[in-house]
């Protein structure tokens, strides 16, 4: 299972087969902190007045000095469009004038599994009491897919409750938000354990080691998914003439890339996203437990 980190790294890798070029790279060859306007690295011909990238933040040189090996920040160039300024350690890559910045690629992942149309499942247990009318359900709860109870007998089998209805406007004691809830109409024995297996809306990735399918709630298998789709959204923000090519003949005789490329790259990853997206949700329908709900 892929870590934040990882899925970046895969989404820069793969989304750079569609552009033309390749990035000057170097290394720092001295430790920097948060607020150090000098940057020493192993090579500074490989770097330019303008935006480079050192690890996950963006900072905007002022000038490289090759003979000192250093380069020179501009006011107010560390944590460059909206960034963090952040201490590097010896060889972090510095990447002179990213494509794809490592942060741009964060908001495209996130924002693809914010947007997309598939439902995380997670499940919700409470204990049954005859007294209480309703009992309320998690704050990123949206949608029931199956109610059942841990039957007070040794077949380990929990039945299935069919009757019962959900009132999204229930407010808890001691709180003046609204919150769903779970009304039964289908009693089991007070003192057992009910489950209540819901939908939500998958939650995005933040630190570099949050596993993907356990952060997000969306199954291991639609990591692919998340990855074309953030692959569309970056390749259509990008020059046409960086996009490749159609075809082997044109890059043979170095043809001109043809006005809206990019836009043909874009849509072709697009359709790609909306092919293994509807593969997603129809598998994912085989993890809803298919019952018959009675509301009375």
């Amino acid at each position: 299972m892929s870590n934040f980190n990882q899925m970046i790294e895969d989404t820069l890798s793969e989304v750079s087969s569609y552009v033309r070029g390749q990035e000057s790279i170097t290394v720092l060859l001295q430790a920097a902190t948060d607020a150090d306007t000098t940057l020493t690295v192993d090579d500074t011909s490989a770097l330019s007045k303008g935006l480079v990238e050192v690890g996950d933040e963006l900072v905007y040189l002022k000038s490289v000095n090759s003979q000192a090996g250093t380069a020179t920040v501009l006011p107010g160039g560390r944590g460059f469009r909206g960034t963090t300024a952040a201490a590097h350690s010896v060889n972090t890559l510095v990447r002179n004038n990213p494509l794809f910045p490592r942060d741009q690629i964060k908001r495209a992942i996130n924002e693809t599994i914010k947007g997309i149309d598939l439902r995380a499942l997670a499940s919700h247990e409470f204990t049954f009491d005859g007294s209480v009318y309703a009992y309320a359900l998690p704050s990123d709860f949206q949608d029931v897919t199956g109610v059942t109870f841990d039957a007070p007998d040794s077949t380990e089998i929990w039945p299935l409750i069919k009757r019962y209805r959900i009132d999204r406007n229930f407010r808890v004691s001691g709180d003046s938000s609204m919150r769903s809830a779970i009304v039964l109409n289908e009693y089991p024995t007070p003192g057992r354990t009910v489950r209540v297996q819901y939908a939500k809306y998958p939650t995005a990735l933040s630190a570099a080691t949050d596993e993907f399918s356990t952060v997000s709630g969306l199954p291991a298998s639609s990591e692919d998914v998340i990855r074309l789709g953030a692959m569309w959204r970056l390749i259509s923000t990008v020059d046409p003439g960086k996009v490749i090519a159609r075809t082997p003949a044109a890059d043979l005789v170095d043809a001109p890339v043809p006005s809206g490329e990019s836009t043909s790259v874009s849509r072709y990853l697009y359709q790609l996203f909306t092919v293994r997206l509807n593969e997603e949700k129809a598998k994912q329908q085989d993890n809803y437990l298919s019952i018959i709900q009675y509301a009375r």
